[in-house]
C-alpha cells in the first residue's frame, strides 16, 4: 500500500504516551503531517508531556513511520505551546506556594480532603486559596457550600468566591446541575491555564489544587506550567488502589515535585452507634505504599458518616465539628504539610502560622 499522509495520521493515531489517556491526534498533538518523496516531516506539540515521556514518544514515532514501505525518512519537530497560542503559566503572582492533591484512582475521597485540607490549613491563620481542577466531576463547591457565579473584575480577571475562609475556583460553579462536561484533552487544559492565569487569587500562602484522577492532560498540564511546593498522594488501603496510585506517585518524581507524603483515606470504618472499627476496604496500603517511596504516611482517615454529613450540607467537617476525632486528623495533616512547605524551597517562604 502506497504510503500516503492520511495512512501516516493513522498509525499517529495508534500512539498513546504513557500517562497520557488518549492518543497524540486526538489529544491535538499532532500539528502538521508533510510527506515529501519518501521523506516525513511531523510537526508535534510538546502538550503536557514532561522530556522523558516526550523522547519515547518521539521514539515510538520515528518506528512506527518509518516501518511503512517508501518512507526513507522521519523527522519530528517539536512546537511548543507558546507555537499554538498558548505559553508556560509559571509561577503565580500573589501565591507563595502550590500543593497538588492527587490520586490515579478515582472514588478514593480526594476532593474530601482536599477541602477539608485547605479549610485546616486555613483554620492555622493561612491563606488558602483551593482550586478545583477536576474538570469532568467538579465538586467542590457542594462541599464548601457555595454555587454562586464568579465575577469579572478589573483586567478581565475572574474573583474566586469565598467559603469557610478560603477562596476557591471550580468549574462547577459555571455550569448548572444538568451541564455535561464532554470535552476533548485541548479544551480541558486551556480551561486549566485560565483557571491558574485568569483567577485573581491575591495573596496567598498556599493554593490547594484538587487534580482530577489520573495521570493525563490535566495532571501534566498542571506539573509542567506551574512551579509546584508540593504534591500529597491520596489512596485507600486495598491494592486495586494501590497499584493505580504508585503511578501518580511516580509522575511526580518525574517532574521532580517533591511528594510531601501519603494520606490513606476510607482507612477503617467506624461505626456511629457503637463505635466499633472495621477494616472493610483491609489495611496498611498507605504505610505500604509510603514505605516503598520513602515518604511519610501523613494520616490514616477512618470513614464517619460526619464526614459524608459535612460534605453534603457544605460545612467541611473540620469547619463543622472542630473537635471531633477526625478533625484533628486532619489538623495534624495540615500541619505537617505546612512544616513541609516551610521547610522547602522555592518560592517565597509561606505566612503558615502554626
Amino acid at each position: 500500500m502506497k504510503v500516503s499522509v492520511e495512512l501516516i495520521r493513522e498509525r499517529l493515531a495508534e500512539i498513546r504516551p504513557a500517562g497520557l489517556r488518549r492518543d497524540i491526534v486526538a489529544a491535538g498533538m499532532v500539528r502538521d503531517v508533510a510527506l515529501d518523496n519518501g521523506k516525513v516531516r511531523i510537526d508535534l506539540l510538546r502538550g503536557p508531556l514532561p522530556q522523558p515521556v516526550l523522547d519515547a514518544t518521539i521514539q515510538d514515532i520515528k518506528r512506527a513511520i518509518g516501518a511503512f514501505d517508501g518512507v526513507s525518512a522521519v523527522d519530528v519537530a517539536i512546537a511548543e505551546a507558546a507555537a499554538a497560542g498558548g505559553q508556560d503559566i509559571g509561577p503565580i503572582p500573589g501565591v507563595a506556594k502550590i500543593i497538588a492533591v492527587s490520586s490515579t484512582k478515582g472514588g478514593v475521597g480526594k476532593s474530601t480532603v482536599a477541602a477539608n485540607l485547605a479549610c485546616a490549613l486555613a483554620q492555622r491563620g493561612a491563606r488558602v486559596g483551593l482550586l478545583d481542577a477536576d474538570i469532568y466531576g467538579p465538586s467542590v463547591p457542594t462541599m464548601m457550600g457555595e454555587s454562586g457565579r464568579p465575577e469579572v473584575v478589573e483586567g478581565n480577571k475572574v474573583a474566586p468566591r469565598q467559603a469557610h475562609g478560603v477562596r476557591f475556583m471550580s468549574m462547577g460553579l459555571l455550569l448548572d446541575d444538568t451541564s455535561p462536561v464532554i470535552w476533548r484533552g485541548p479544551l480541558v487544559t486551556g480551561v486549566l491555564r485560565q483557571f491558574l492565569k485568569d483567577v485573581q487569587w491575591g495573596e496567598l500562602d498556599v493554593l490547594v489544587v484538587d487534580l482530577p484522577p489520573g495521570t493525563g492532560d490535566a495532571q501534566l498540564t498542571l506539573v509542567q506550567q506551574v512551579p509546584l511546593s508540593g504534591a500529597v498522594v491520596v489512596t485507600t488501603p486495598q491494592d486495586v488502589s494501590l497499584i493505580d496510585v504508585e503511578r501518580g506517585v511516580a509522575m511526580f518524581r518525574q517532574v521532580n515535585t517533591p511528594v510531601i507524603g501519603v494520606v490513606e483515606n476510607m482507612s477503617g470504618f467506624v461505626c456511629g452507634a457503637c463505635g466499633q472499627h472495621d477494616d472493610v476496604f483491609g489495611s496498611g496500603g498507605g504505610e505500604a505504599l509510603a514505605e516503598r517511596f520513602e515518604v511519610p504516611l501523613l494520616a490514616a482517615i477512618p470513614i464517619v458518616e460526619d464526614i459524608r454529613r459535612g460534605g453534603d450540607a457544605g460545612v467541611p467537617l473540620v469547619v463543622g465539628q472542630p473537635d471531633h476525632e477526625v478533625s484533628r486528623i486532619y489538623a495534624r495533616l495540615a500541619a505537617q504539610v505546612a512544616d513541609a512547605l516551610e521547610a522547602g524551597t522555592g518560592q517565597s517562604a509561606p505566612r503558615i502560622i502554626g
